[in-house]
């Protein structure tokens, strides 16, 4: 029965293939990804604000109340001097008002160009871990929905093997009634048909597992009653498995893990550069101006009065950091070795991976001609047994037993199809086709 069919009829939603593939790319863990990537994004912006001019405005105002003051006073002497005396001093209020505004520029920092290239570096790891991300999550799509269509399938070939049961229990009947078999393969037929029946009503149970789990990883309410339509490719007889070695070189060239963890590679040699700036001088030429004065009018509406201006350039280096900055370097260094050690055994995982998918798929081409051979015999087989027992030559368990194989060969059939697009694509995924 085919999807569309089976949605009419059942009042539910149905869903392509390609509308999964769709929908897995804008799912909950891809837009989680897609976040970090916007974050390194912002990450870049921050590094490169350093060689942009910093202005900074300020304004504050106080008024300072003081009240009689003990303190040392100097007291002149008859003859000029002053001496230095304890007494009272008067109380006062005064105000003050200031405005200012700084500009700073950086010209010279080790760290500064590197510091931008780092995180540079990190936006692009970012950006081939979100590619990695998008391909999982339409590999995980795609083999939720051929689990929900397998379901589908299976629960047509059981009720398929209800109706040949049921014919079968009409068969005895009959041959009973006729005095040509006894009353025994007329229980047994009933009892072969109540099992097929359970089988059936069961396999439901499966259907409705399956289409919460493709529902709720396409971000839809896990309530949905979805409904796989059947795939174009999954009518056609199976397209040949690529070569390894175009496989493998595929993988290098589109993998976007791999291009992720060079990208975080790069970004650590660019981290070693940071470190090392640290036995480097800064510069930065800084200037101000600023007004100030007691009186607020002054100070904010008469330009002519209270201004201050200076400039210059500042100069620091840290000629010893007590061993932080040795300490630093060779950390950077370390993280260097570990991102190399991480992109040459995940280069060798991915081969093993396109190997390994590769062979699979081989594999299950070869299983599905083997399948669909099998299910020709099985079908001559049950004619015969029923051919069989209409002659009064053969009985109930022949027969049964020739519509389990025929159950069994038509579910292998679907099985290894579906499974042969499954390891297509889990293998397109590995190569990064995605």
């Amino acid at each position: 029965m085919s999807g569309l069919l089976l949605a009419a009829l059942l009042g539910s939603n149905p869903i392509t293939l390609e509308q999964v593939r769709e929908l897995s790319r804008d799912n909950t863990p891809e837009r989680l990804q897609e976040l970090q990537y916007l974050i390194a994004g912002e990450g870049s912006r921050t590094a490169a604000s350093s060689i942009y001019p910093q202005l900074g405005v300020s304004a504050d105002a106080t008024r300072t109340i003081a009240g009689v003051q003990r303190t040392y006073a100097p007291v002149r002497q008859p003859d000029g001097t002053f001496v230095q005396t304890i007494g009272d001093q008067a109380g006062f209020t005064r105000n003050n008002f200031n405005l200012g505004a700084s500009l700073t520029q950086l010209i010279l920092d080790g760290k500064w160009w590197n510091q931008i290239a780092q995180a540079g570096a990190s936006e692009d790891a970012a950006r081939g871990q979100r590619k990695e991300q998008r391909s999982v999550s339409e590999y995980e799509g795609v083999r939720r929905f051929y689990a929900l269509y397998v379901a589908q399938r299976t629960l047509d070939v059981l009720k398929a093997t209800v109706v040949r049961s049921s014919e079968q229990v009409d068969r005895a009947t009959a041959l009973f009634e006729a005095g040509r078999s006894p009353k025994s393969d007329v229980i047994q037929a009933d009892v072969n048909l109540g099992n097929d029946r359970i089988n059936a009503i069961l396999q439901t149970s499966t259907i409705g597992s399956s289409q919460s789990d493709l529902a709720v990883w396409i971000a839809h309410s896990g309530v949905e009653d979805l409904v796989a339509v059947e795939p174009e490719a999954v009518r056609k007889n199976p397209l040949p498995a690529p070569k390894l070695e175009e496989a493998v070189k595929t993988a290098h060239e589109k993998r976007p893990l791999l291009m992720a963890l060079e990208q975080t590679r790069r970004a650590s040699d660019f981290g070693v550069a940071v470190a090392k700036a640290g036995y480097w001088p800064t510069l930065y030429a800084q200037g101000n101006y600023i007004r100030q004065g007691p009186e607020f009018g002054t100070v904010f509406t008469d330009p002519s009065k209270q201004n201050t201006i200076s400039f210059g350039a500042h100069l620091t280096w840290n000629l010893f950091s007590g061993f932080a900055t040795t300490a630093a370097v060779n950390t950077a260094i370390y993280n260097r070795s570990t991102a190399e050690l991480n992109v040459r055994q995940a280069t060798f995982e991915v081969e093993g991976d396109v190997r390994r998918y590769l062979r699979s798929l081989e594999a299950q081409i070869d299983a599905t001609g083997v399948a669909q051979t099998n299910l020709k015999a099985a079908q001559d087989n049950l004619n015969l047994a029923q051919e069989r027992f209409k002659a009064g030559a053969g009985s109930t368990l022949e027969v049964r037993d020739a519509q389990l194989k025929l159950t069994q060969a038509e579910l292998t059939v679907i099985q290894n199809r579906v499974a042969v697009e499954t390891a297509r694509a889990n293998l397109e995924r590995v190569m990064g086709l995605y």
